[in-house]
């Protein structure tokens, strides 16, 4: 039985997903140590709606000084990527994803390809996917 708390979850993450959602393509990989990873013949690509984000953010990499020597610091600026799934498609999908796995997303200029670094559940059943960007040919 489900509570109020959780029948408003499912509706505001439903508008959520209406505003600002789009559709993803997720394909399940193997991943071996020396080896390319390679397409998961016991999961099948899925496609998935859920939310995208990409921030800027900005690193200081200090290394070891003494002294006056080696005063300043190096700035390194990144880009963080995520795609969050929302519990009701995570129900959905059959299989949970792994680190390693690729998501596409079709709809954007380019058809950028992610792999998953992270996979971070929510206490709701919602996932956080924390992506790192990749080149993939085709």
């Amino acid at each position: 039985m489900t509570s109020s708390f959780d029948d408003f979850d499912a509706l505001s993450s439903g508008a959520v997903l209406g505003a600002f959602g789009e559709e993803a393509v997720l394909n399940p990989r193997r991943n071996n140590q020396y080896v390319e990873a390679a397409a998961d013949a016991d999961r099948m690509a899925v496609k998935v709606r859920g939310i995208f984000s990409a921030l800027a953010a900005s690193s200081d990499l200090r290394g070891q000084s003494r002294g006056g020597e080696f005063t300043g610091t190096t700035r390194m600026v990144s880009e963080q990527s995520a795609f969050w799934i929302a519990a009701a498609q995570v129900a959905e999908l059959g299989f949970r994803p792994a680190k390693g796995d690729l998501l596409k997303l079709p709809a954007r200029c380019g058809s950028p390809s992610f792999a998953i670094a992270a996979v971070h559940p929510t206490s709701m059943g919602d996932l956080n996917l924390l992506l790192v960007r990749e080149n993939v040919s085709a």
